[in-house]
């Protein structure tokens, strides 16, 4: 191969790099989204809601927020807080911020040993502390 071939390759190749280097900067990382939001008495094995609702028994001892996030980043803030309506009364609130890129399931778990009393509740979802949801619910 003559000197100006190589010549030719090389700069072929240096300017296709150049070119590359850019455009892998223009490609963005999804945004964190929330995919749902909810409430159940249990859950399955995969951390899967099995029965969705917003009314419990009175005496229930565990209620479960099951979130679908998709894309969540490290700088990303996920946050819950449960308030007792019928005594303006923040009973709980949690934060999640993964350690690596995360896809899948948070469960938040409000759990009162003697039981939740009689009452209207609500619980209301944050993002990066935007609020995204508020979820009224009873205890009858």
């Amino acid at each position: 191969m003559n000197f100006s071939k190589k010549l030719f390759l090389t700069l072929t190749l240096i300017t296709i790099l150049f070119l590359a280097i850019p455009l892998n900067g223009c490609i963005k990382e999804q945004p964190v989204s929330i995919e749902s939001i909810i409430l159940a008495e249990s859950l399955d094995n995969n951390d899967n809601p099995i029965a969705e609702t917003d009314t419990f028994n009175e005496g229930t001892n565990e209620i479960f927020l099951v979130i679908k996030i998709k894309n969540m980043k490290p700088t990303d803030n996920l946050s819950v807080k449960w308030t007792y309506l019928d005594k303006d009364l923040e009973i709980d609130n949690k934060s999640f911020m993964p350690e690596s890129k995360f896809n899948g399931n948070k469960i938040f778990k409000i759990k009162i040993s003697q039981g939740f009393p009689y009452g209207n509740y609500e619980v209301k979802v944050f993002l990066n502390g935007l609020q995204i949801k508020s979820i009224p619910f009873k205890v009858k």
